[in-house]
């Protein structure tokens, strides 16, 4: 489970990440449904000067490889339990903390 911990002065959140969320979320992200609806919005609401990079970022999504890529790092993040990925604290005393 990966836990996420913001910190502020007036307030403190917890939120527990079960694994199987991540790896809903992964698919949900690289089904061909949310991105044709993806390519549709951005179609919309870009501009052209960010137009090569939004392109790079949908072929990766399509590709299988990636899906699979995304599946395989989501187990090995299994088994590295305690690691601590992000651990940040701005100069307003904010802090984001993100564990495995």
């Amino acid at each position: 489970m990966m836990i996420v911990k913001v910190k502020s002065k007036e307030h403190a959140f917890t939120i527990p990440i079960p694994y199987s969320v991540l790896r809903m979320g992964s698919g949900i992200l690289t089904s061909n449904l949310v991105q044709r609806k993806l390519k549709v919005w951005l179609n919309k609401h870009d501009s052209d000067s960010s137009r090569n990079g939004i392109d790079m970022v949908l072929s990766i999504l399509e590709n299988r490889s990636t899906k699979r890529a995304i599946r395989r790092l989501i187990k090995e993040l299994q088994r590295c339990k305690g690691t601590v990925l992000v651990d940040v604290r701005a100069q307003d005393g904010t802090e984001v903390s993100i564990k495995l």
